[in-house]
């Protein structure tokens, strides 16, 4: 019985939605003069179309959500180094969005699509100016909270800088946002294009996948169009839509067994989404699907069942906390946070560095998952701290 209803969802992307297509029902607003974006449109209606267009066949994650529709512009005109060197308008219309209009969540299907865009392929990995930004917009710096959803990017879909790891381009490499990679709806397996972690520094990349397409049937996601139909098209673009609809229904729920308090932290959000996925290529995180494939119905009975907790953790500060087993099985800890940004382009780019282990009955420490990120195709192992990432797992298969 979630809808998404009284959630507000900032959309910035290449353009803005067709405000005018049925399946939004007059729930979204154009906010500045970037112009008519088909892709902005699809996006928009992955996470809100209410179907009205089509009997219901089409309609999004969170058909009752508000949308505030933006796009990305640049000083001068798009020019190489947007959204790497140059954040363009990012600020001013999360500014706004948040400020103006209540925005609480994220989607942002954009990148600077480094590989197709023939721009150097250094580039892919880095953290760079944008990346800086997107982190201090979830801390909190523009004077709110949100929660920011990206595309990982589908640069293995050209062969200019590799079909492999580190294809992730940015500003997809920042710490705090919730990247997500693309697979087909059909069986869960990787898509050709979606991009590979890791970062440069070594932190996994996506954080967890969400299906961006389909290789069966119709061969794509099926969503709203600015001719007033609908389209169909792949893409992390397409995944990442999927993630913010949910999102929005995680919230909402949230809302209703907390009335009267904040909503989830980003951080929350983007731990109860990995905690809950379903492990999908190598065991535990990988650099293709992150820590799995998206399960919204795990992740709203996991805050349901209030296995969770926020905490703020000060300066060699430990924190402990006591986990009763009921009965042999596995046991599985996750623990993310919003990190301050980095200085762009200096590794490591994490700041903060909070450790999680497990410790068992007998007094065995137990590490979280770890990837090797020069053998990034390696399974993950458990066999130290990690160092790296503001997200980490421990997991005790018994």
């Amino acid at each position: 019985n979630l809808d998404g209803e009284g959630v507000t969802v900032m959309v910035y992307d290449g353009g803005y939605g067709f405000s005018g297509h049925q399946d939004f029902g007059g729930r979204l607003t154009v906010r500045d003069s970037s112009g008519t974006s088909d892709h902005a449109t699809h996006v928009a209606g992955t996470i809100g179309g209410d179907g009205s267009g089509s009997g219901g066949l089409y309609k999004g994650m969170a058909p009752a959500v508000t949308i505030e529709s933006y796009g990305f512009e640049q000083e001068g005109g798009l020019s190489e180094g947007f959204l790497y060197t140059d954040p363009g308008d990012l600020e001013e219309d999360y500014s706004e969005a948040i400020n103006s209009y209540g925005a609480v969540l994220a989607n942002n299907s954009i990148g600077t699509n480094t590989a197709p865009n023939g721009f150097p392929c250094e580039w892919t990995g880095d953290y760079g100016i944008t990346s800086n930004l997107i982190d201090s917009v979830v801390l909190g710096d523009l004077g709110g909270d949100i929660r920011i959803v990206w595309a990982n990017g589908n640069e293995r879909g050209s062969s200019n800088c590799g079909t492999s790891y580190n294809s992730t381009a940015p500003p997809a490499c920042a710490k705090n946002h919730i990247t997500v990679g693309a697979i087909n709806s059909n069986d869960e397996s990787m898509t050709y294009f979606s991009s590979w972690g890791p970062a440069d520094d070594g932190r996994i990349k996506p954080d967890i996948s969400a299906p961006g397409c389909q290789d069966d049937d119709d061969g794509g996601v099926t969503s709203c169009s600015s001719s007033g139909g609908y389209s169909n098209k792949c893409g992390t673009s397409m995944a990442c839509p999927t993630v913010t609809g949910l999102s929005a229904l995680i919230i909402q729920d949230w809302r209703n067994l907390y009335p009267g308090e904040p909503d989830p932290m980003n951080s929350t959000l983007k731990a109860l989404l990995a905690h809950t996925a379903e492990d999908k290529f190598n065991q535990g995180p990988d650099c293709q699907y992150g820590y799995g494939s998206v399960r919204v119905v795990n992740a709203i009975e996991h805050v349901r069942a209030e296995n969770h907790a926020e905490l703020e953790i000060a300066q060699d500060e430990t924190v402990e906390m006591l986990i009763f087993a009921e009965e042999p099985g596995m046991i599985k800890a996750t623990i993310a946070w919003d990190d301050i940004p980095a200085t762009p382009l200096v590794i490591p780019s994490l700041v903060n560095d909070i450790d999680l282990v497990v410790i068992d009955p007998n007094g065995t420490t137990h590490y979280p998952w770890t990837i090797d990120p020069s053998n990034p195709g390696n399974p993950a192992v458990r066999t130290h701290a990690d160092h790296l990432n503001n997200i980490e797992q421990v997991q005790i298969d018994a």
